[in-house]
């Protein structure tokens, strides 16, 4: 199996003799690269997502559970009677997944306007396997 081209990649990268452009671009696809791709900790969206207060068990839909620490990037995780944990976003679209929900719904947004996967995982500088992947989950959901 062929291994996807890194989106967060320029082609100087590992070059140490760069001109003035190369390091310009390279420098500035970065910026962009982290711009697209900050920590749910960092943006606010762990608090968003925190707001939510599940009513019952994903698993075992008992409403017996109780708050559980928190993930490394500061989402709320639950503990059920039933020995399962969980996190707000279990049994959604954003479950076990890597990249942020505004992510998700510039994603959503783009198929919306007819835009290619290949096209998203370009303007969102992820692998496309990450876009293919999400497309099949919205079309699994």
């Amino acid at each position: 199996m062929d291994r996807a081209k890194s989106r967060r990649k320029t082609p100087w990268d590992g070059e140490t003799d760069l001109t003035t452009t190369q390091e310009f671009l390279r420098e500035k696809y970065a910026a962009d690269y982290a711009d697209r791709h900050v920590n749910v900790g960092d943006s606010g969206e762990a608090d968003m997502i925190n707001s939510y207060a599940p009513a019952k068990c994903p698993f075992c839909a008992s409403e017996k559970f109780k708050k559980n620490g928190r993930t490394k990037s500061g989402v709320q995780r639950y503990m059920c009677v039933c020995g399962k944990r969980f996190l707000p976003s279990t049994g959604t679209i954003f479950d076990d997944h890597k990249i942020s929900i505004s992510e998700w719904m510039e994603f959503c947004l783009n198929l919306f306007r007819h835009v290619s996967i290949t096209a998203d995982s370009w303007s969102n500088k992820n692998a496309f396997t990450t876009s293919k992947l999400a497309g099949e989950t919205l079309s699994n959901a």
